[in-house]
């Protein structure tokens, strides 16, 4: 649970694991940890979500939409998403249609990385 960053190909990669989280305040504490990230710097990121078996809430989605437009969108090139389905597959499409940078979704890590650094 947090953040970390991966190399991969050569590329940064802000790696966002939420697999877990286990309440609605801990996807909320990894997504604000996100946003310190990018308070930090003026660099823009390639990212990462895991959400495998962690708590996606309507609480988390209003901040992630939030934080979508007043810092991610300008400033994240490429998002990924692994571990999304059922109820968070709903959340995701409803969070797509507020941001400029959609969230891709992949089945495996790997896939997701490869996507990143196209």
């Amino acid at each position: 649970m947090g953040i970390s960053y991966i190399q991969h190909k050569g590329k940064k990669i802000m790696f966002c694991d939420y697999s877990q989280c286990k309440t609605k305040e801990e996807t909320i504490q990894v997504l604000g940890m996100a946003r310190e990230e990018y308070l930090k710097t003026d660099e823009s990121f390639l990212v990462l979500n895991d959400f495998s078996g962690g708590v996606v809430s309507n609480e988390f989605m209003e901040k992630a939409k939030q934080y979508g437009k007043e810092l991610f969108d300008a400033r994240t090139p490429k998002t990924a998403s692994i571990g999304i389905s059922g109820m968070k597959k709903v959340f995701i499409s409803t969070y797509n249609l507020f941001v400029k940078n959609k969230l891709s979704i992949f089945e495996t890590k790997a896939e997701a990385l490869d996507f990143l650094v196209k």
